[in-house]
């Protein structure tokens, strides 16, 4: 579907096209350069070259959904979109940026009664590498696995643990993919014990076979399964 036919068709105005694009999933715009994602397209597709900052406005009317994709991502890529209104009702906070680094990543947005920005999907894909103790990890929620590098006693806190989620039921596994020098490795996270109780630690990673599967309820990283690592 496109924009101008349907103006010069149907003689419609921005907010119909707007709304038949929501319900039709239709209006793409491609962007790989940066600068402001536009309100008037349902679904955006990011090529990413390099560090890349981009802007998603707030919506405009109730229930307007907007997609956020990426279909290419070249040079050490790093796309950067900073929503305007993120949710901030409990169990649906939304983070304020997502950085897209690797292709098939996508995050899917619906505007609430308040014109606040819910996000209702999370597409991971990816690798993301972080040194523990080292590597800052905010922003960088859009990653299907984390693969940590363990060297001696280490431990990730504050910035540099796993991200939260944004959308119920988003899944990401964390692994080990260095261990060295007497490995004992915990990174830092929001979650929830098998018993029930706060969880702000996730380990310990100490050889390459250790690794975790979660998932986001709305609040919480909670565990599905793994080897040997545990939330604490």
């Amino acid at each position: 579907m496109d924009q101008t036919r349907l103006n010069t068709v149907g003689n419609f105005d921005q907010t119909t096209i707007n709304q038949l694009a929501c319900d039709t999933s239709s209006l793409v715009e491609a962007v790989s350069a940066a600068g402001a994602l536009s309100l008037n397209t349902y679904l955006t597709s990011l090529t990413i070259s390099g560090t890349l900052a981009f802007t998603l406005a707030a919506p405009t009317y109730a229930g307007q959904r907007k997609r956020i994709e990426c279909v290419s991502a070249a040079s050490t890529p790093l796309g950067t979109v900073t929503l305007t209104s993120p949710d901030n009702v409990t169990g649906f906070v939304c983070a304020t940026t997502f950085t897209f680094t690797a292709v098939g990543q996508a995050i899917e947005l619906q505007a609430t009664s308040a014109l606040r920005w819910r996000c209702m999907r999370v597409q991971r894909a990816g690798t993301q590498a972080a040194v523990v103790g080292t590597t800052v990890l905010t922003g960088l929620s859009l990653a299907a696995t984390y693969t940590l590098s363990v060297t001696g006693t280490v431990s990730s806190t504050g910035t540099q643990g796993i991200p939260v989620g944004s959308a119920v039921g988003e899944v990401c596994q964390v692994g080990c993919g260095t261990a060295a020098s007497t490995p004992s490795g915990t990174i830092a996270v929001t979650g929830r014990t098998s018993l029930g109780g706060a969880a702000t630690t996730l380990g310990t990673f100490n050889a390459t076979t250790v690794w975790a599967s979660m998932m986001w309820d709305g609040q919480v990283w909670e565990q599905l399964g793994g080897v040997t690592a545990v939330l604490s």
